[in-house]
């Protein structure tokens, strides 16, 4: 009787002990995973910062450039170029 007791908690024992090896294993996992996403996602940000960077620097030219094709000497010379002319005297409409 008395080896019975010590097989049964020998087993008790080693079911435990595997328990918390699965436990261990599964946390192992987790945190594998865990930081995966996060590197994966620090790459995904950089790319991201980068990306934003050069539209920054894409909109500063391209505002750049709407202000010389805004600016008035310009906007005649286009017109000239099209074949526009200015208009006559009673032909000018004021706008409000």
């Amino acid at each position: 009787m008395a080896t019975g007791g010590v097989k049964q908690e020998t087993s008790q024992w080693g079911f435990l002990n595997s328990c918390l090896l699965l436990i261990l294993v599964l946390m192992i996992f987790y945190c594998s995973w865990v930081n995966n996403k996060i590197v994966t996602r620090g790459y995904r940000l950089s790319e991201l910062r980068k990306n934003e960077k050069h539209l920054i620097e894409e909109q500063g030219k391209l505002e750049a450039e709407l202000a010389t094709l805004k600016r008035p000497q310009n906007l005649a010379r286009l017109a000239r170029q099209l074949g526009l002319k200015e208009p006559r005297s009673g032909h000018k409409i004021v706008m409000p």
